[in-house]
């Protein structure tokens, strides 16, 4: 086995040779990072600072699906495109990558070790397979319906219909050209189940239960994320990202008028009805509960489950206090704010990866729910209540972004992931 060689000094121009060694390792850690969902402005920083360690000199420019890294200087220069599919969230994968990036700067590791290590936690399966995700699906559920207002009747239900959101998501992922309609379809079961409950359960109030089951599939965290991205200056991946997110909640709502309207077509019209009451001690529960939801959905490892409850606590709390002040906006800038130097706190401390906060704890703070219910009014032919609700997600993304950026500003995080 040969000896760990430190990288070069940073600044010192790179030679050729060192060029065509760190390449295909920062390609592959790029890729590596965009399957776990790692959004511009952090991919971007994280590998402009890795190639600054390894005496690089590099550019870097990443979409949702893509990566394009420039190596060298002048005519020298190297240019490698990474294409990916759209990643998702999985904590424990962004761990144990930024464990490689960290090894390798400090010199204990070689290039050569590192790609193959960056390589196998690419091609690693997920931590937690169908059983455990299927567990995910239901317990972020139960946890979120008291967020939107849902008491106990709505709880019920909106932990059966978390089973039928995961069932129905395993069930299509299978197959490549299902998965393309995972949004509009899984939006439809849930929609026409939870219209035949209420059709004989007439005090269950129907949308605070669909929206609990669905938090999973809203791409609330997309449309924040690409505001960041957007106030950041990424302007092509955060307007890629936020065009997907306004498709992705176009198909569900067409999915969720699709299946209200057949279900309604079986037992009549169904009443908007107020939530059930809803005791003292369910908030407090159902945190909890939403944190092992999270848990198991982001594919963190055990030992975070700690701390992404404690995220869930802080962003419960900047909620809870918009809801008191009657302004959800200040209460969403709050709790970003506070989620962020939580989130930059743990990594000044842990040395580990900020996201394992800044996920869950945006996650119950993102405007998904009211992005959906502005796309259903608007279906509904509701034009100016549908307005009205897109213009608040829209600005509760933006406190949200804002407040990340400033809780950057007020306690910079020693790596950028």
């Amino acid at each position: 086995m040969t000896e760990p060689t430190a990288p070069p000094p940073q600044g010192d121009p790179p030679q050729p040779y060192e060029s065509s060694r760190y390449g295909a390792l920062v390609l592959n850690l790029g890729r590596a990072l965009l399957h776990v969902g790692s959004p511009a402005h952090r991919l971007e920083s994280a590998m402009q600072i890795m190639a600054d360690r390894l005496g690089l000199r590099a550019e870097f420019f990443s979409t949702p699906t893509a990566l394009v890294v420039s190596l060298g200087d002048g005519s020298k220069q190297q240019t490698f495109l990474a294409r990916s599919d759209p990643g998702s969230a999985n904590l424990s994968k962004l761990a144990d990558l930024t464990d490689v990036m960290d090894e390798l700067a400090a010199g204990t590791i070689d290039p050569e070790e590192a790609d193959e290590r960056v390589r196998a936690i690419d091609a690693a399966p997920a931590r937690y397979g169908p059983g455990l995700e299927l567990l995910g699906f239901v317990a972020l559920a139960l946890g979120v319906s008291h967020l939107i207002g849902g008491g106990l009747r709505e709880t019920l239900l909106a932990g059966v219909l978390g089973v039928i959101t995961g069932l129905t998501v395993l069930w299509l992922r299978r197959h490549a050209d299902q998965s393309r309609l995972i949004t509009p379809i899984a939006a439809a079961v849930i929609s026409f189940a939870g219209t035949l409950w209420c059709g004989f359960d007439p005090q269950t109030a129907l949308m605070p239960a669909v929206i609990a089951a669905m938090v999973a599939l809203l791409p609330g965290m997309d449309m924040t994320t690409a505001s960041r991205e957007l106030a950041t200056g990424h302007l092509v991946s955060g307007a890629s990202r936020m065009a997907f997110a306004m498709m992705v909640f176009a198909l569900l709502a067409f999915g969720l008028v699709t299946g209200s309207v057949l279900g309604q077509a079986l037992i009549g019209s169904v009443e908007a009805v107020n939530p059930s009451p809803r005791p003292d001690w369910l908030p407090p529960i159902s945190v909890v509960v939403a944190s092992l939801g999270l848990m198991l959905l982001n594919q963190a490892q055990q030992r975070d489950w700690i701390w992404i409850l404690f995220a869930c606590v802080v962003a419960w709390a900047g909620a809870s206090l918009g809801s008191w002040l009657g302004a959800p906006v200040i209460g969403a800038f709050i709790g970003a704010l506070a989620v962020g130097l939580t989130g930059n706190l743990f990594v000044h401390f842990t040395g580990r990866p900020g996201s394992i906060l800044h996920i869950p704890g945006l996650i119950l703070l993102v405007p998904g729910s009211i992005g959906l219910r502005s796309l259903t009014a608007l279906l509904g032919d509701d034009v100016l209540s549908g307005i009205e609700t897109a213009m608040l997600a829209g600005i509760i993304a933006v406190a949200l972004a804002t407040g990340m950026i400033l809780a950057s500003i007020l306690m910079p995080p020693k790596n950028k992931l």
